[in-house]
């Protein structure tokens, strides 16, 4: 027997963390962290990792961890794929698209997906059934640890498939009062909030249902919920409604379907993807970490953050929260973006992964509350965390006063076949690579949606005002959290403004309707519009493009008649024309052949003079060649002209003055560089010497993030670029060459 007073001694201090020895080894996010209290152990579930990750030596999927310092390999049962500790070579999966069963077979959840795909806080524990549940991928499953079994449990129906879209960043907690688990948050769902709503699962009857509220929490990405057993009340706090973080603590009652802010006197500071645990012995719900925003506009910089770590207890009872402690070092640091993986035993110890999936441990004691600590670390209920500079509407209306007069005097003076740069004083300086900008003639405004990727990923349009040389944007935009400033894009439509979603880049997607005067985004499943002169706000199209989702090759075209599109047929694949008649595409007649499409290097003119848009490509059987479709008959014609140029032509322009086309490209002309442009009376290409501040840079023939646009009324081009430059052109054709 061990003397008491050693026995103390083996006990961790309170609110102490320790460092584990115990690192989940290989690449793995978004990793779920459990604890099963039938057997007394913390669990690793599974987590998200990639193809060639995957493919390297790595412990499987599930593993339990050993006090002694590492983590242990939780085979099914009957399988010899390797050792207690460390890599296993257990089967692959055919593809990374989700699925449940691997190539051998065996019932597992692929975790390898590539894609939009986000677990979020998508899982939690039942007692009753002594299982985890998760839903994700569309699929509800659930994890036995007794038998080391993973279930596809197939329900009826499930809130994306009822709802639609891809459900990403929500949370779900086991009610062990009702005996049902309620999912609330999270977003990309089609519905108006952008956001699934209230969803209960009943495991012993495999079934969702969706909860009718009289008001709910608004949209929020990675909140968290924990179950307060004693209070009988699902708690709520925080949560990234992607423009702002929130702060406000919220419980639901399932039994009277109702949710209720709360009137916390001090919150912690607003954040999101913290976790949120029932400690069972203190009997109060434990707050974690979190993220919070940084306001970086530096490339593929991370626009988040974590908090300092701190320990928070609510009291549902009396609707206070305690400050417990907070670690500047010697304490997990956690993920940036995505929400901390935590659980807790049933004597308040808690585990956490940090950043690099290590195990840190810590015996929670809340201590008696004290209100004054509260303040001193907390804020007043109502506050929110934003974002500042580029990102804040309010940061462009500290520029200096605006001078229309100059300005108008300043483009008067412009010389002829010389870029001139702006000198505007407040630029958004977000990376704003392959995408293109539009001329808004009746607001005198360039537009600008661009980006994706591993750019600007934002919901708000960027805007620059001709007449004063000043930029601005409408709202503080929405980004969509790991999927800015990734390799991949939200497979999905819109954010909790019912805001568009940037796709992967935008290219020659967005345009401009003239018959009612406003912006188009087109390369979703609906049309996205924003009309300056009326609203200030997105509307989108009530009925799905006819055309194929596919920001890659999908080019409109401003024309007299209205804005026309060029893509593929969504049912037959084949290419076709679409003009925009209200809200609504309509297909144009079409005979005749068309260029091939390849992001970056196909692009459209109208040409008023001859009523026919006049199509160009580098790529494809007849790369160079231009194509003639008549507005009024519906037949294409190659133009055939006696020399080919094969200069990427995303950025093509009709200049009525001049009767040529200036593609925003250029040729090697000796030792310099010539902007190409197609002569349409001659029927030919030709070059144009253009100094100044060139638009496209110093070497090259394209620059891929570059909007080339006419202004009609002053008879001027303008060019935006990467990082927002705006560059100005009086075009004389009089040094025009034909092309060599």
């Amino acid at each position: 027997m061990i003397p008491l007073v050693l026995a103390a001694a083996l006990v961790e201090p309170a609110n102490v963390w320790t460092k584990t020895d115990a690192v989940v080894e290989g690449r793995r996010w978004d990793v779920p962290l459990g604890y099963d209290p039938a057997s007394k152990r913390f669990l690793v579930l599974g987590g998200r990792t990639d193809w060639a990750n995957y493919k390297k030596p790595r412990p499987y999927d599930v593993l339990a961890f050993d006090p002694a310092g590492k983590w242990l390999n939780e085979l099914p049962t009957g399988k010899d794929w390797g050792p207690a500790s460390g890599p296993v070579s257990a089967p692959a999966w055919k593809s990374e698209y989700w699925g449940f069963t691997d190539v051998a077979g065996n019932a597992r959840p692929n975790w390898t997906i590539y894609g939009t795909f986000s677990l979020g806080q998508k899982y939690t524990y039942d007692p009753d059934t002594k299982a985890f549940y998760f839903y994700a991928g569309g699929s509800t499953f659930k994890y036995d640890p007794a038998a080391n079994t993973w279930t596809d449990l197939k329900p009826a129906t499930h809130p994306q498939q009822a709802l639609g879209g891809i459900l990403l960043w929500s949370s779900m907690v086991y009610d062990t009062h009702a005996k049902k688990i309620v999912l609330f948050g999270g977003g990309n769902i089609p519905t108006e909030r952008g956001d699934p709503g209230t969803w209960t699962y009943s495991p012993s009857e495999n079934k969702w249902e969706q909860v009718p509220t009289a008001i709910s929490p608004p949209g929020l990405a990675n909140s968290r919920l924990a179950f307060d057993p004693v209070n009988k009340k699902v708690v709520l706090f925080g949560g990234d409604a992607l423009s702002h973080l929130e702060g406000q603590t919220w419980t639901f009652d399932l039994e009277k379907k109702a949710w209720s802010p709360r009137p916390t006197p001090f919150t912690p500071l607003p954040r999101a993807g913290h976790a949120l645990l029932w400690l069972p012995k203190s009997k109060k719900v434990l707050l974690l970490g979190g993220y919070t925003y940084t306001s970086t506009t530096e490339y593929v910089a991370s626009l988040y953050k974590p908090l300092p770590l701190e320990a928070w207890t609510f009291d549902a009872k009396t609707d206070r929260w305690q400050f417990v402690a907070r670690w500047e070092k010697n304490a997990p640091i956690g993920p940036s973006n995505v929400f901390l993986s935590a659980a807790a035993d049933e004597n308040d110890t808690v585990m956490v992964l940090d950043s690099q999936n290590r195990a840190w441990t810590m015996n929670v004691s809340p201590g008696e509350p004290d209100e004054k600590l509260a303040e001193k670390h907390g804020v007043k209920l109502g506050m929110r965390t934003s974002r500042t500079g580029s990102h804040d509407p309010g940061w462009y209306k500290d520029a200096p006063a605006a001078d229309p007069a100059k300005v108008a005097d300043e483009l008067k003076a412009l010389p002829a076949n010389r870029w001139t740069v702006r000198p505007t004083p407040k630029r958004p300086l977000m990376n704003m690579d392959w995408g293109s900008a539009v001329f808004d003639p009746a607001t005198d405004r360039i537009i600008r949606f661009s980006g994706g990727h591993s750019a600007y990923s934002g919901t708000a349009p960027i805007l620059y005002e001709v007449t004063t040389d000043r930029y601005w944007i409408p709202f503080a935009p929405e980004y969509p959290i790991e999927y800015v400033y990734s390799n991949d894009q939200v497979h999905g439509e819109w954010s909790f403004g019912k805001n568009p979603w940037m796709t992967g880049h935008t290219y020659k997607s967005t345009g401009y309707d003239p018959i009612r005067q406003r912006f188009v985004f087109a390369p979703h499943e609906y049309t996205y519009f924003w009309d300056f002169s009326r609203s200030n706000s997105w509307q989108r199209s009530g009925a799905k493009n006819p055309y194929r989702s596919d920001f890659y090759s999908l080019t409109l075209c401003s024309t007299t008649d209205g804005t026309v599109a060029w893509g593929d047929d969504r049912t037959i694949n084949k290419p076709g024309l679409w003009k925009l008649v209200d809200d609504t595409w309509k297909p144009l007649p079409l005979t005749g052949e068309l260029p091939s499409k390849s992001a970056d290097r196909h692009g459209a003119a109208f040409d008023s003079r001859r009523n026919r848009i006049l199509f160009f490509s580098d790529v494809g059987p007849k790369a160079g060649n231009v194509t003639a479709y008549d507005m009024k008959t519906g037949e294409a014609k190659w133009l055939d002209p006696p020399i080919l140029a094969k200069v990427h032509c995303r950025e093509t322009i009709y200049v009525p003055d001049a009767d040529l086309v200036l593609v925003g490209g250029r040729v090697k002309d000796g030792d310099g560089w010539r902007w190409l442009a197609f002569d349409c009376a001659a029927n030919a290409w030709c070059t144009l010497p253009l100094a100044g501040d060139d638009p496209v840079g110093k070497a090259g023939s394209f620059n891929n993030s570059m909007g080339l646009m006419y202004d009609p009324s002053r008879k001027l081009i303008w060019a935006v670029g990467q990082h927002s430059h705006v560059h100005v052109l009086k075009l004389d054709p009089k040094d025009k060459a034909p092309l060599k």
